[in-house]
């Protein structure tokens, strides 16, 4: 098993391309990044009618690449402050038909170890788009950095993929801060918690799933990461849904989160708070308005390293 750590950004398709100059500009004059193949890439999501595989935190697929077929498991893991842990297996396979054999009882919770859910698992959404990939290494961290543009696609509808990955390969998660706050100060981009399997499961089911609530007795920090997360979620929320009444669960949750944060990041975060001053029409919505500025990524980027900062203490 290997244990996936990655920062996902979510980027408007207008400033996609933007992105990819960027990232093609760190491979320039000897630079630390190094341009990979473009992949296509097709995945067919397999899960019971009743959603029991993603309700219980795990995700099936199989890819089809380069006419090679990979089954993949993973784990919802724990998102840390933005940032996805998760376990993930992966497997070759001779066709594009899941191979029960593969998954072990480890890899499963208690649920789902009678094994009696596989007689009713089928393809429930897919997911297709065009991966662009960079190598990063700057001698003392690998990271893999992902431009992903397609769709997912199911009977109950479909919702376009536009995202950036920074996955860590080896090396300090440091280094994850550090290329994506260079990319959010040249892109429009925000830290985004909701995974491909997410978003074709709300296809079916469209609710917002908020994160588990902070224990009595916790610490100042792990309070603020709570509300950091609430922050993410109605902000991709109202993006994905176009609406603008959420914009005020996205202030309540800025609000909550200031008074966990060090004078600094409260100065930066309320500038998030502030009206922007665009060239835009004045009836554009003001969530619009701040989805298009590098400020809402930076200061999101900023208050994750921080928050993680502390985590680790």
């Amino acid at each position: 098993m290997a244990t996936e750590l990655e920062l996902k950004l979510m980027v408007h398709p207008a400033y996609f391309d933007k992105a990819i100059r960027f990232l093609d500009a760190l491979c320039l004059h000897s630079g630390p990044a190094t341009r990979q193949p473009t992949l296509k890439l097709m995945n067919g999501y397999y899960d019971t009618a009743a959603g029991l595989l993603m309700s219980s935190g795990i995700a099936l697929r199989i890819r089809s690449v380069n006419q090679e077929y990979i089954q993949t498991l993973k784990t919802r893991g724990v998102s840390r402050v933005g940032m996805h842990a998760r376990g993930e297996w992966e497997w070759y396979l001779p066709t594009d038909t899941i191979d029960f054999d593969l998954i072990t009882h480890d890899m499963l919770p208690t649920s789902l170890q009678n094994q009696q859910w596989q007689a009713n698992v089928n393809i429930v959404y897919r997911t297709d788009f065009e991966r662009q990939i960079w190598l990063i290494d700057d001698g003392d961290s690998v990271i893999e950095a992902v431009c992903d543009k397609g769709e997912v696609t199911s009977p109950y509808g479909r919702d376009d993929i536009c995202e950036i990955e920074f996955e860590l390969k080896q090396g300090d998660e440091k280094a994850l801060y550090d290329v994506a706050l260079s990319l959010a100060n040249a892109v429009p981009v925000q830290v985004c918690t909701v995974s491909k399997a997410q978003r074709g499961v709300r296809l079916k089911c469209p609710v917002i799933e908020l994160p588990e609530t902070f224990s009595e007795g916790a610490q100042d920090f792990e309070i603020g990461a709570y509300w950091y997360e609430v922050w993410l979620t109605y902000w991709e929320a109202m993006l994905h849904r176009q609406d603008a009444a959420l914009f005020e669960k996205v202030q309540d949750s800025l609000i909550n989160l200031q008074r966990y944060l060090p004078h600094d990041l409260s100065v930066e975060l309320e500038t998030v708070l502030n009206r922007p001053v665009t060239e835009e029409s004045p009836t554009t919505p003001l969530y619009l308005q701040l989805s298009r500025q590098t400020k809402v990524g930076v200061c999101m980027l900023k208050i994750a390293r921080w928050l993680n900062l502390q985590h680790s203490k």
